[in-house]
Protein backbone atom coordinates (compact mmCIF):
# COMPACT_ATOMS: atom_id res chain seq x y z
CA UNK A 1 0.00 0.00 0.00
CA UNK A 2 1.30 3.43 -0.60
CA UNK A 3 2.03 5.42 2.61
CA UNK A 4 -0.12 8.76 2.62
CA UNK A 5 0.48 10.30 5.44
CA UNK A 6 0.23 14.50 5.41
CA UNK A 7 1.48 16.67 8.17
CA UNK A 8 0.06 19.51 10.05
CA UNK A 9 2.00 20.99 13.20
CA UNK A 10 3.84 18.06 13.06
CA UNK A 11 1.34 15.49 13.86
CA UNK A 12 -0.40 13.27 11.43
CA UNK A 13 -3.54 14.33 10.42
CA UNK A 14 -6.37 11.87 8.17
CA UNK A 15 -8.25 12.69 5.30
CA UNK A 16 -11.29 12.07 8.29
CA UNK A 17 -10.11 14.87 10.92
CA UNK A 18 -9.36 13.63 14.15
CA UNK A 19 -9.45 16.53 16.69
CA UNK A 20 -9.26 17.75 20.35
CA UNK A 21 -8.89 15.26 22.96
CA UNK A 22 -9.19 12.60 20.57
CA UNK A 23 -5.80 12.78 19.72
CA UNK A 24 -4.07 12.57 22.66
CA UNK A 25 -5.85 9.67 23.12
CA UNK A 26 -4.63 8.38 19.76
CA UNK A 27 -1.03 9.19 20.70
CA UNK A 28 -0.94 7.31 23.67
CA UNK A 29 -3.38 4.52 22.97
CA UNK A 30 -0.89 0.98 22.82
CA UNK A 31 -1.77 -0.19 19.32
CA UNK A 32 -0.68 0.87 15.72
CA UNK A 33 -3.74 2.61 14.58
CA UNK A 34 -4.15 3.35 10.76
CA UNK A 35 -6.34 4.71 8.46
CA UNK A 36 -6.77 3.09 4.67
CA UNK A 37 -8.41 5.31 1.91
CA UNK A 38 -9.93 1.83 0.21
CA UNK A 39 -10.53 3.64 -3.32
CA UNK A 40 -7.11 5.47 -3.26
CA UNK A 41 -5.43 1.90 -1.87
CA UNK A 42 -3.40 3.99 0.33
CA UNK A 43 -3.01 3.74 4.19
CA UNK A 44 -1.96 6.33 6.65
CA UNK A 45 -0.80 5.77 10.26
CA UNK A 46 -2.33 7.53 13.25
CA UNK A 47 0.60 7.50 15.33
CA UNK A 48 4.07 5.97 16.14
CA UNK A 49 3.25 2.79 18.12
CA UNK A 50 5.78 -0.08 18.25
CA UNK A 51 5.13 -3.77 18.71
CA UNK A 52 7.75 -5.56 20.90
CA UNK A 53 10.38 -7.36 18.52
CA UNK A 54 9.35 -5.14 15.63
CA UNK A 55 10.34 -1.38 16.54
CA UNK A 56 10.13 0.56 13.53
CA UNK A 57 9.60 -2.43 10.89
CA UNK A 58 5.81 -2.40 12.51
CA UNK A 59 4.38 -0.43 9.65
CA UNK A 60 5.45 -3.31 7.31
CA UNK A 61 3.26 -5.67 8.88
CA UNK A 62 0.30 -4.49 7.32
CA UNK A 63 1.93 -2.51 4.40
CA UNK A 64 4.33 -5.21 2.90
CA UNK A 65 3.16 -8.57 2.31
CA UNK A 66 5.88 -9.79 1.70
CA UNK A 67 7.62 -8.56 4.98
CA UNK A 68 4.27 -10.16 6.45
CA UNK A 69 5.07 -13.71 5.29
CA UNK A 70 8.64 -13.38 6.51
CA UNK A 71 7.39 -12.69 10.10
CA UNK A 72 4.00 -14.41 10.54
CA UNK A 73 4.28 -17.91 11.05
CA UNK A 74 3.00 -20.15 8.07
CA UNK A 75 0.32 -21.84 9.24
CA UNK A 76 -1.27 -18.63 10.88
CA UNK A 77 -0.58 -16.81 7.69
CA UNK A 78 -3.75 -17.42 5.78
CA UNK A 79 -5.97 -15.38 8.89
CA UNK A 80 -3.72 -12.24 7.82
CA UNK A 81 -4.41 -12.90 3.95
CA UNK A 82 -8.55 -12.99 5.25
CA UNK A 83 -8.31 -9.61 7.18
CA UNK A 84 -6.57 -8.33 4.38
CA UNK A 85 -9.26 -9.20 1.67
CA UNK A 86 -12.31 -8.33 4.40
CA UNK A 87 -10.57 -4.30 4.13
CA UNK A 88 -9.71 -4.72 0.79
CA UNK A 89 -13.94 -5.39 0.21
CA UNK A 90 -14.56 -2.66 3.17
CA UNK A 91 -16.12 -5.31 5.51
CA UNK A 92 -15.16 -5.34 9.77
CA UNK A 93 -12.77 -7.92 10.74
CA UNK A 94 -10.90 -9.05 13.74
CA UNK A 95 -8.01 -11.65 13.46
CA UNK A 96 -5.50 -13.18 15.87
CA UNK A 97 -2.23 -14.78 14.41
CA UNK A 98 1.54 -15.22 15.72
CA UNK A 99 4.30 -13.38 14.80
CA UNK A 100 8.39 -14.51 14.87
CA UNK A 101 10.46 -12.02 16.75
CA UNK A 102 14.23 -12.87 17.58
CA UNK A 103 15.62 -15.45 19.81
CA UNK A 104 12.87 -17.13 18.18
CA UNK A 105 10.22 -15.41 20.44
CA UNK A 106 6.59 -15.92 19.77
CA UNK A 107 4.27 -12.54 20.51
CA UNK A 108 0.97 -13.16 19.28
CA UNK A 109 -0.87 -9.97 17.48
CA UNK A 110 -4.33 -8.91 16.88
CA UNK A 111 -5.55 -6.81 13.87
CA UNK A 112 -8.96 -5.20 13.80
CA UNK A 113 -10.70 -2.87 10.95
CA UNK A 114 -13.87 -1.70 10.56
CA UNK A 115 -15.80 0.94 7.59
CA UNK A 116 -15.45 4.39 9.25
CA UNK A 117 -18.59 5.32 9.49
CA UNK A 118 -18.38 8.97 8.97
CA UNK A 119 -16.19 8.38 5.84
CA UNK A 120 -17.45 5.04 4.25
CA UNK A 121 -14.69 5.19 1.88
CA UNK A 122 -11.85 4.73 5.16
CA UNK A 123 -11.38 1.69 6.87
CA UNK A 124 -9.88 1.96 10.31
CA UNK A 125 -7.93 -0.63 11.71
CA UNK A 126 -5.15 -1.12 14.87
CA UNK A 127 -1.80 -3.69 15.19
CA UNK A 128 -2.07 -4.92 18.86
CA UNK A 129 0.23 -6.74 20.72
CA UNK A 130 -1.87 -9.51 23.42
CA UNK A 131 0.39 -12.00 24.07
CA UNK A 132 -0.07 -11.41 27.43
CA UNK A 133 -3.92 -11.24 27.18
CA UNK A 134 -3.56 -14.85 24.95
CA UNK A 135 -1.25 -16.21 27.81
CA UNK A 136 -4.23 -15.67 30.48
CA UNK A 137 -7.19 -17.19 28.11
CA UNK A 138 -4.98 -20.31 27.24
CA UNK A 139 -4.53 -20.99 30.81
CA UNK A 140 -8.05 -21.14 31.56
CA UNK A 141 -9.20 -23.24 28.28
CA UNK A 142 -6.28 -25.46 27.78
CA UNK A 143 -7.39 -27.54 30.29
CA UNK A 144 -11.20 -27.75 29.19
CA UNK A 145 -10.47 -28.07 25.45
CA UNK A 146 -7.77 -30.73 25.67
CA UNK A 147 -10.71 -33.01 27.43
CA UNK A 148 -12.83 -32.45 24.90
CA UNK A 149 -10.67 -33.26 22.20
CA UNK A 150 -9.73 -36.85 24.06
CA UNK A 151 -11.99 -38.25 21.69
CA UNK A 152 -10.21 -41.82 21.50
CA UNK A 153 -10.99 -42.50 25.33
CA UNK A 154 -14.75 -42.04 24.57
CA UNK A 155 -16.78 -44.99 24.83
CA UNK A 156 -19.12 -44.00 22.37
CA UNK A 157 -18.77 -42.68 18.17
CA UNK A 158 -17.18 -38.80 18.30
CA UNK A 159 -16.18 -37.05 15.43
CA UNK A 160 -14.19 -33.81 15.10
CA UNK A 161 -15.25 -31.76 12.46
CA UNK A 162 -14.19 -28.34 10.83
CA UNK A 163 -16.34 -25.68 11.17
CA UNK A 164 -15.22 -24.35 8.15
CA UNK A 165 -14.31 -26.37 5.21
CA UNK A 166 -16.69 -29.19 7.06
CA UNK A 167 -14.11 -31.97 6.70
CA UNK A 168 -13.50 -34.46 9.16
CA UNK A 169 -10.64 -34.02 11.15
CA UNK A 170 -10.45 -37.08 13.95
CA UNK A 171 -12.30 -39.83 15.00
CA UNK A 172 -12.47 -42.29 17.47
CA UNK A 173 -12.42 -46.13 16.64
CA UNK A 174 -16.07 -46.43 17.89
CA UNK A 175 -17.04 -44.22 15.27
CA UNK A 176 -14.98 -45.91 12.48
CA UNK A 177 -16.95 -49.38 13.61
CA UNK A 178 -20.21 -47.84 13.28
CA UNK A 179 -20.04 -45.85 10.07
CA UNK A 180 -18.17 -49.17 8.44
CA UNK A 181 -14.97 -46.45 7.04
CA UNK A 182 -11.75 -47.78 7.45
CA UNK A 183 -10.14 -45.60 9.63
CA UNK A 184 -7.63 -44.26 6.61
CA UNK A 185 -10.74 -43.21 4.48
CA UNK A 186 -11.79 -40.40 7.24
CA UNK A 187 -9.33 -38.67 5.74
CA UNK A 188 -11.23 -37.71 2.65
CA UNK A 189 -14.17 -37.67 4.30
CA UNK A 190 -16.17 -34.26 5.07
CA UNK A 191 -19.70 -34.61 7.28
CA UNK A 192 -21.90 -34.43 4.47
CA UNK A 193 -20.52 -37.40 3.50
CA UNK A 194 -21.51 -39.60 6.43
CA UNK A 195 -25.07 -37.79 7.69
CA UNK A 196 -27.84 -38.89 5.22
CA UNK A 197 -29.59 -36.79 2.79
CA UNK A 198 -33.02 -36.27 4.45
CA UNK A 199 -31.78 -34.30 7.01
CA UNK A 200 -28.99 -32.20 4.62
CA UNK A 201 -31.42 -29.44 3.76
CA UNK A 202 -31.52 -28.17 7.43
CA UNK A 203 -27.66 -28.65 8.43
CA UNK A 204 -27.07 -25.23 8.35
CA UNK A 205 -29.41 -24.48 10.95
CA UNK A 206 -27.75 -26.72 13.01
CA UNK A 207 -24.13 -24.90 12.59
CA UNK A 208 -25.47 -21.80 13.33
CA UNK A 209 -26.90 -23.19 16.53
CA UNK A 210 -23.84 -24.38 17.22
CA UNK A 211 -21.81 -21.51 16.82
CA UNK A 212 -24.17 -19.09 18.63
CA UNK A 213 -25.42 -21.17 21.28
CA UNK A 214 -22.05 -23.09 21.72
CA UNK A 215 -24.24 -26.71 21.38
CA UNK A 216 -26.95 -28.41 19.65
CA UNK A 217 -28.82 -31.56 20.24
CA UNK A 218 -31.30 -33.83 18.48
CA UNK A 219 -31.40 -36.63 16.14
CA UNK A 220 -29.80 -37.05 12.84
CA UNK A 221 -29.55 -40.45 10.59
CA UNK A 222 -26.18 -41.56 9.05
CA UNK A 223 -25.56 -43.40 6.40
CA UNK A 224 -23.48 -46.07 6.63
CA UNK A 225 -20.60 -48.16 3.99
CA UNK A 226 -22.16 -51.19 2.46
CA UNK A 227 -25.14 -50.96 5.86
CA UNK A 228 -28.22 -49.59 6.25
CA UNK A 229 -28.68 -45.86 7.95
CA UNK A 230 -28.72 -45.25 11.30
CA UNK A 231 -30.80 -42.76 13.47
CA UNK A 232 -28.99 -41.75 16.83
CA UNK A 233 -29.18 -39.08 19.20
CA UNK A 234 -26.15 -36.47 18.56
CA UNK A 235 -24.70 -33.59 20.52
CA UNK A 236 -22.42 -31.20 18.70
CA UNK A 237 -20.47 -28.51 20.55
CA UNK A 238 -18.49 -25.93 19.33
CA UNK A 239 -14.58 -25.46 20.45
CA UNK A 240 -11.23 -23.62 19.80
CA UNK A 241 -8.51 -26.50 18.93
CA UNK A 242 -5.18 -25.26 17.18
CA UNK A 243 -6.55 -22.10 16.41
CA UNK A 244 -9.22 -24.06 14.23
CA UNK A 245 -13.03 -23.24 15.56
CA UNK A 246 -13.73 -27.15 15.40
CA UNK A 247 -16.99 -28.76 15.71
CA UNK A 248 -17.01 -31.87 18.75
CA UNK A 249 -20.05 -34.53 17.10
CA UNK A 250 -20.83 -37.08 19.93
CA UNK A 251 -22.96 -40.00 18.54
CA UNK A 252 -25.57 -41.54 21.33
CA UNK A 253 -28.57 -44.00 21.57
CA UNK A 254 -28.13 -45.47 18.50
CA UNK A 255 -31.07 -46.90 16.52
CA UNK A 256 -30.33 -49.97 14.54
CA UNK A 257 -32.96 -51.06 11.08
CA UNK A 258 -35.57 -52.44 12.36
CA UNK A 259 -36.42 -48.66 14.46
CA UNK A 260 -35.11 -47.15 11.33
CA UNK A 261 -38.46 -46.05 9.68
CA UNK A 262 -40.02 -44.79 13.10
CA UNK A 263 -36.82 -43.11 14.18
CA UNK A 264 -35.97 -41.07 10.57
CA UNK A 265 -39.76 -39.84 11.14
CA UNK A 266 -38.45 -38.73 14.64
CA UNK A 267 -35.44 -37.12 13.12
CA UNK A 268 -37.24 -35.30 10.35
CA UNK A 269 -40.00 -34.20 12.56
CA UNK A 270 -37.20 -33.10 14.96
CA UNK A 271 -35.91 -31.04 12.24
CA UNK A 272 -39.07 -29.29 10.81
CA UNK A 273 -40.67 -28.27 14.23
CA UNK A 274 -39.34 -24.96 14.29
CA UNK A 275 -40.40 -24.29 10.93
CA UNK A 276 -43.72 -25.65 11.23
CA UNK A 277 -43.80 -23.72 14.84
CA UNK A 278 -42.74 -20.21 12.59
CA UNK A 279 -45.53 -20.93 9.84
CA UNK A 280 -48.28 -21.36 12.83
CA UNK A 281 -46.80 -18.00 14.43
CA UNK A 282 -46.90 -15.99 11.39
CA UNK A 283 -50.69 -17.62 10.76
CA UNK A 284 -51.78 -16.70 14.39
CA UNK A 285 -50.36 -13.12 13.96
CA UNK A 286 -52.24 -12.68 10.69
CA UNK A 287 -55.21 -14.23 12.41
CA UNK A 288 -55.07 -11.64 15.07
CA UNK A 289 -54.64 -8.54 13.30
CA UNK A 290 -57.99 -9.56 11.06
CA UNK A 291 -59.37 -6.49 9.94
CA UNK A 292 -57.29 -3.88 12.37
CA UNK A 293 -57.46 -0.62 10.46
CA UNK A 294 -55.49 1.24 12.98
CA UNK A 295 -51.71 0.98 13.09
CA UNK A 296 -51.10 1.87 16.69
CA UNK A 297 -53.06 -1.88 17.35
CA UNK A 298 -51.67 -3.52 14.90
CA UNK A 299 -47.97 -2.50 16.59
CA UNK A 300 -49.22 -3.59 19.97
CA UNK A 301 -50.39 -6.95 18.36
CA UNK A 302 -46.73 -7.30 17.22
CA UNK A 303 -45.27 -6.04 20.19
CA UNK A 304 -47.56 -8.56 22.84
CA UNK A 305 -47.02 -11.66 20.51
CA UNK A 306 -43.34 -12.15 20.01
CA UNK A 307 -41.94 -15.47 18.69
CA UNK A 308 -40.20 -17.64 21.19
CA UNK A 309 -38.69 -15.34 24.18
CA UNK A 310 -39.32 -11.52 23.66
CA UNK A 311 -36.32 -9.75 22.33
CA UNK A 312 -37.39 -6.32 21.83
CA UNK A 313 -39.43 -3.85 23.98
CA UNK A 314 -41.16 -1.39 21.47
CA UNK A 315 -41.85 -1.15 18.28
CA UNK A 316 -41.70 1.65 15.38
CA UNK A 317 -43.53 2.19 12.33
CA UNK A 318 -42.16 4.93 10.52
CA UNK A 319 -44.17 6.56 7.64
CA UNK A 320 -42.03 7.79 5.10
CA UNK A 321 -42.59 11.39 3.00
CA UNK A 322 -39.31 11.48 1.74
CA UNK A 323 -40.43 14.28 -0.78
CA UNK A 324 -41.81 15.94 2.06
CA UNK A 325 -38.41 15.89 3.35
CA UNK A 326 -39.97 14.21 6.49
CA UNK A 327 -41.02 10.94 8.37
CA UNK A 328 -44.01 10.39 10.80
CA UNK A 329 -43.40 7.72 13.77
CA UNK A 330 -46.38 5.87 14.98
CA UNK A 331 -45.18 3.57 18.32
CA UNK A 332 -46.13 0.98 20.57
CA UNK A 333 -44.29 0.20 23.96
CA UNK A 334 -44.26 2.09 27.49
CA UNK A 335 -40.86 3.50 26.83
CA UNK A 336 -42.40 5.45 24.35
CA UNK A 337 -45.51 6.64 26.05
CA UNK A 338 -44.52 10.29 26.29
CA UNK A 339 -43.64 10.43 22.16
CA UNK A 340 -46.77 11.75 20.39
CA UNK A 341 -48.38 8.97 17.64
CA UNK A 342 -47.64 10.70 14.02
CA UNK A 343 -44.66 12.63 15.61
CA UNK A 344 -42.86 14.27 12.37
CA UNK A 345 -39.13 14.11 12.22
CA UNK A 346 -36.93 15.49 9.33
CA UNK A 347 -35.97 12.99 6.68
CA UNK A 348 -32.52 13.88 6.85
CA UNK A 349 -30.04 11.43 8.82
CA UNK A 350 -33.29 9.41 9.65
CA UNK A 351 -33.04 5.40 9.34
CA UNK A 352 -34.87 5.72 6.15
CA UNK A 353 -32.28 8.08 4.33
CA UNK A 354 -29.42 5.35 5.61
CA UNK A 355 -31.02 2.70 3.97
CA UNK A 356 -31.75 4.11 0.77
CA UNK A 357 -28.26 5.91 0.68
CA UNK A 358 -26.75 2.95 0.69
CA UNK A 359 -29.22 0.56 -0.64
CA UNK A 360 -29.75 -1.98 2.48
CA UNK A 361 -31.99 -4.36 2.82
CA UNK A 362 -32.26 -4.10 6.11
CA UNK A 363 -30.17 -1.89 8.94
CA UNK A 364 -29.21 -3.25 12.84
CA UNK A 365 -27.09 -0.74 15.34
CA UNK A 366 -26.05 -2.62 17.72
CA UNK A 367 -25.65 0.25 20.16
CA UNK A 368 -27.13 3.80 19.69
CA UNK A 369 -24.78 5.57 22.17
CA UNK A 370 -21.78 4.99 19.48
CA UNK A 371 -24.03 5.89 16.78
CA UNK A 372 -23.18 9.14 15.00
CA UNK A 373 -26.87 9.31 13.21
CA UNK A 374 -28.81 12.38 14.33
CA UNK A 375 -31.83 9.94 14.53
CA UNK A 376 -30.30 8.19 16.79
CA UNK A 377 -29.72 11.05 19.68
CA UNK A 378 -33.42 12.65 18.79
CA UNK A 379 -35.53 9.42 18.84
CA UNK A 380 -33.84 6.51 20.42
CA UNK A 381 -31.03 7.62 23.52
CA UNK A 382 -33.47 10.14 25.27
CA UNK A 383 -36.41 7.06 25.20
CA UNK A 384 -33.47 4.31 26.82
CA UNK A 385 -33.54 2.75 23.29
CA UNK A 386 -30.02 0.75 22.89
CA UNK A 387 -30.13 -1.26 19.63
CA UNK A 388 -32.42 -1.66 17.03
CA UNK A 389 -33.43 -3.71 13.83
CA UNK A 390 -34.81 -1.72 11.15
CA UNK A 391 -36.69 -3.02 7.97
CA UNK A 392 -37.91 -0.96 4.75
CA UNK A 393 -40.41 -1.66 2.51
CA UNK A 394 -41.47 -0.29 -0.53
CA UNK A 395 -44.31 0.48 -2.91
CA UNK A 396 -43.66 1.04 -6.77
CA UNK A 397 -40.09 1.08 -6.20
CA UNK A 398 -40.30 3.92 -3.18
CA UNK A 399 -39.52 3.26 0.15
CA UNK A 400 -42.88 4.55 2.33
CA UNK A 401 -42.70 2.09 5.60
CA UNK A 402 -39.80 1.21 7.68
CA UNK A 403 -40.07 -1.03 10.84
CA UNK A 404 -38.01 -1.21 14.06
CA UNK A 405 -37.91 -3.17 16.54
CA UNK A 406 -36.28 -1.86 20.06
CA UNK A 407 -34.83 -2.31 22.77
CA UNK A 408 -33.82 -1.12 25.52
CA UNK A 409 -30.54 -3.45 25.92
CA UNK A 410 -27.33 -3.46 23.56
CA UNK A 411 -26.75 -6.16 20.96
CA UNK A 412 -29.84 -7.43 21.25
CA UNK A 413 -30.26 -8.31 17.16
CA UNK A 414 -28.34 -10.74 15.28
CA UNK A 415 -28.01 -10.91 11.33
CA UNK A 416 -28.92 -14.68 12.29
CA UNK A 417 -32.50 -13.91 13.36
CA UNK A 418 -33.33 -12.47 10.77
CA UNK A 419 -35.87 -15.09 9.98
CA UNK A 420 -37.42 -14.85 13.26
CA UNK A 421 -38.31 -10.68 12.31
CA UNK A 422 -39.43 -11.73 9.19
CA UNK A 423 -42.31 -13.59 10.71
CA UNK A 424 -43.84 -10.14 11.47
CA UNK A 425 -43.60 -8.60 8.00
CA UNK A 426 -47.06 -10.18 6.77
CA UNK A 427 -49.20 -9.13 10.21
CA UNK A 428 -47.48 -5.45 9.77
CA UNK A 429 -48.28 -5.24 5.80
CA UNK A 430 -51.74 -6.80 5.74
CA UNK A 431 -52.74 -4.08 9.28
CA UNK A 432 -50.28 -1.09 7.44
CA UNK A 433 -52.61 -2.01 4.16
CA UNK A 434 -55.72 -1.52 6.31
CA UNK A 435 -54.65 1.52 7.64
CA UNK A 436 -53.97 3.17 4.49
CA UNK A 437 -57.19 2.31 2.91
CA UNK A 438 -59.07 3.85 6.11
Amino acid sequence: MEDGKEKHDGKYQGHCPICGENIHFIESYPALLWNVDIVKNRIEFLNNYMLEGLGEETQLLIKNMNFSKRVIYKEDFHLFESFMKALKEGRPATTIFRIKIKDDETRWTKLVGMINRRCPDFYLGGIIDVTDTVQICQSITDKDTELQAMIEFADNPVLLVDLESKAILAHNKAASDLLNIKPGAFRHLNFSDVYDQSVGHHINRIYEEVVFEKKWEGTLIFRRKASSPIASDVVIRALWLRGKQVLRVSIHDIHMQNDLSKNQAVAVNDFNAKENFKQQYSQDILAKIGDTDDIIKVLRILLENQYDKPKFDAIIFSDIFANKKKVQVYTAGSVFAKLRQGEPFPYEGTIAENIEKFKLDHLIVDDTFSSIKPIDWALFIPYGVRSYFAKAFYSRKLMRAVLILCSTAPHMFSENSISEYSLLYPGFLKGLNKWRQK
